[in-house]
């Protein structure tokens, strides 16, 4: 997010900088985004020096203020991002809300947080940038990116509806973002006309809304992970039949086919028998691989299994509106 502080409209209005009811929200609004990594914006940054917030800051407040000076003066003739809102403040009230605004998270809303929430992960840990995969993998506290699940998509659009109305009571913007498969059976047919509710509310309240093209969040399971489920048990024909006719199956046949029917959304219990869903399987193994080579390839797989770069536009929301 952005944060904007300026000079107030009316010449009769003390400075933000100068109202002692609102040098509070201003120091633990740059700690904020320092650890959240938003933006400040100093529109009158050499204005500063002389106000009652730089002159008596402590230390380590002084020394971001100044960064922050520097960076206004640095970035004076930069243009600023149409897609990124910004919040003004020039007022108390309004440096108290921007506050509450910079320490409520992002929340990411998927169907369920075992497996479409660990696709997410699987994506943030192998395409994100730095930013992304750092606010997602060691959070700050409260977090930057929340990711929340309503318990399958029949409670969706509730749930969208229950968190506008949470965020309008607190005088915050909604800031969701919605996922949910689209249940396709071929690239002709729209989404599920539960998929297409979802999308409809979650636009109608102010969240974003991002339906997956193809039929679930198993059909991005990429091939690496297929090829390791094999090694299980490599001797049993009809476990190695099972994999090899996956991944010789069409582009279209793995992108829309129902993987519960056919038996790919569980380790069978003979392998397993916790039965632990594939992308669970998935996210430990890329959890567990550190080597820079393997991860490299492991991200290329991922990519050319999602042809379609939804993963890389899922995670330039997430950027953008963080």
């Amino acid at each position: 997010m952005r944060f904007e502080i300026k000079t107030p409209v009316s010449e009769d209005t003390v400075p933000v900088w100068n109202d002692p009811m609102a040098l509070t929200f201003l120091d633990r609004l740059i700690f904020r985004a320092d650890e959240a990594a938003h933006d400040v914006v100093l529109r009158d940054a050499d204005l500063l020096s002389e106000s009652e917030w730089f002159q008596h800051a402590r230390q380590i407040a002084r020394d971001l203020l100044l960064e922050l000076c520097e960076l206004a003066r640095a970035s004076a003739w930069s243009a600023e991002r149409a897609d990124v809102t910004t919040w003004q403040i020039s007022t108390s009230a309004e440096a108290e809300r921007a506050l509450r605004i910079a320490n409520s998270p992002l929340k990411v809303l998927v169907e369920n947080r075992l497996r479409d929430g660990a696709l997410l992960e699987v994506a943030v840990r192998l395409l994100a940038g730095e930013l992304v995969q750092k606010l997602w993998l060691h959070p700050p506290m409260p977090p930057a990116i929340d990711v929340v699940h309503s318990g399958g998509t029949g409670d969706m659009s509730a749930f969208i509806a229950r968190e506008a109305n949470s965020a309008r009571q607190a005088g915050l913007p909604l800031r969701l973002i919605v996922v949910v498969d689209s249940d396709r059976s071929n690239p002709e047919q729209p989404p599920s006309q539960l998929a297409t509710e979802i999308e409809q509310k979650a636009s109608e309240l102010g969240a974003r809304p991002f339906i997956l093209a193809k039929h679930e969040a198993e059909s991005y399971i990429p091939d690496f992970h297929w090829r390791i489920e094999l090694t299980r048990d490599p001797q049993n024909p009809g476990w190695a039949n099972k994999i090899t006719d996956l991944l010789s199956g069409s582009v279209d046949d793995r992108d829309y086919c129902d993987m519960g029917k056919l038996g790919y959304k569980r380790v069978p219990a003979q392998y397993d028998q916790k039965r632990p869903y594939h992308l669970e399987v998935l996210l430990q193994r890329v959890q567990q691989q550190n080597e820079p080579a393997v991860r490299d390839e492991m991200a290329i797989d991922l990519r050319a299994r999602d042809h379609l770069g939804e993963l890389d536009a899922i995670l330039r929301l997430i950027d953008q509106e963080r």
